[in-house]
């Protein structure tokens, strides 16, 4: 499963917002583009990601945020690997500001993929050698082989 979305990742080199309200419109428009949703859903995903926000920051430390949310109106499970270099406030654990993004959607009736790939990721999150690769990549490109050589093997 995480080969595939590795391969489809929407990538969002530099996110252009200054806020996290305006970020995580960014990456469900990248998650749309690449197929996930239909566009009529993308509202909805919004305000989704914001209760969940509200509920608890998925800001988890390290300069990392993983916004996350299942949807029954998303078709297929999507990964949007974005940066912000400036940072952005996301109410972090730890306080900092954010400068990696993972934005995971899944389809409400997988729950087990969905967890799955949220323990990669935050292993990924953990990884400080990870983190200032991906920082200093030079555009997409280097930021999708960044996720190839990091992926699970197997």
């Amino acid at each position: 499963m995480i080969p595939r979305i590795v391969d489809d990742a929407g990538l969002v080199a530099e996110i252009a917002a200054g806020d996290k309200e305006g970020a995580l419109k960014e990456l469900i428009a990248a998650a749309r583009a690449g197929g996930a949703f239909p566009d009529k859903v993308g509202k909805a995903m919004y305000k989704r990601l914001l209760e969940r926000e509200a509920i608890g920051s998925t800001g988890l430390g390290n300069g990392v945020a993983v916004p996350h949310v299942k949807h029954e109106g998303v078709e297929r499970m999507a990964l949007v690997l974005g940066r912000a270099r400036a940072g952005l406030e996301w109410h972090a654990i730890d306080g900092r500001p954010v400068h990696v993004l993972f934005l995971l959607v899944s389809p409400a009736d997988q729950p087990e993929v969905h967890l799955q790939c949220l323990r990669w990721i935050a292993m990924l999150a953990r990884n400080a050698d990870f983190r200032r690769f991906l920082l200093d990549a030079e555009g997409p490109d280097a930021m999708r082989e960044l996720l190839r050589e990091m992926q699970p093997k197997g």
